[in-house]
């Protein structure tokens, strides 16, 4: 974990002083943009025997996008990325009342959980097409960095009347990871130093988790380490300012 803060500490200020360098003759940009992450594949899957699957619910993302504008076509960009999934409890709920039916028909499952949790930064290059006296832009972008990603931690109680509860928890559980993004979308120039955005972008990650710690008092067992494709669409409305 050090060594990655230590890497996005080092890209943050290498591009930083990269930036002011050349910051006389383009434009330097920062923006904000929050919508929503809908989540895909072994992130979005509800088979908990397969502990890839992530159960994610469609949450919120955010970010804070920065760079340099060489000219209306092509921009050194940097991302600053996070996403917020709740873990769907009713689905898990559904699956275990299904799989367990022959041998506790009679048992009623409680989850407690709360919400996945990404962030990081990447870092590329952004495509700019102009349209409509140079006001709307097409913009395409390429993107490449680290990721933390933290799984929420699970509660599980299955009651029965006339006997003792059972339980099975997994605790969090955290790890960095590369990640990609591509996204497009529209940009919109309300004027020299103001514009706003419209993106999609496709999110991928693909962490590998060691030293998983769960417990249960009925047999049932989770491997202690695995990993799992993080796949997204994020969907983001933002504003932005032109600093120089």
């Amino acid at each position: 974990m050090k060594s990655i803060f230590k890497t996005l500490s080092i890209v943050i200020v290498v591009t930083g002083i990269s930036v002011n360098i050349i910051a006389q003759e383009g434009e330097i940009f920062v923006s904000l943009a929050a919508g929503a992450s809908i989540p895909l594949s072994e992130y979005a899957a509800s088979d908990f025997n397969n502990p890839s699957s992530g159960f994610a619910k469609t949450g919120g993302n955010f970010g804070i996008n920065f760079g340099y504008r060489f000219n209306e076509y092509l921009s050194l960009t940097g991302l600053l990325s996070g996403s917020v999934n709740r873990y769907d409890y009713i689905q898990l709920q559904n699956w275990l009342t299904e799989n367990f039916i022959d041998l506790m028909p009679d048992t009623r499952w409680i989850v407690e959980t709360k919400s996945w949790g990404l962030g990081g930064l990447l870092g590329g290059f952004t495509g700019s097409l102009p349209l409509v006296n140079n006001r709307f832009y097409v913009d395409a972008r390429a993107l490449g960095g680290f990721t933390y990603v933290y799984s929420p931690a699970i509660y599980i109680t299955g009651i029965e009347s006339g006997a003792e509860d059972i339980y099975l928890f997994v605790e969090q559980y955290s790890t960095g990871s590369w990640a990609l993004d591509f996204g497009a979308g529209f940009r919109y120039k309300r004027t020299r130093n103001q514009y706003f955005t419209l993106y999609a972008d496709y999110f991928m990650a693909h962490p590998k988790y060691s030293g998983v710690v769960s417990e249960s008092n009925f047999g049932a067992s989770r491997s202690d380490s695995f990993s799992q494709k993080i796949n997204a669409v994020n969907i983001s409305l933002g504003i932005g300012y032109i600093v120089n």
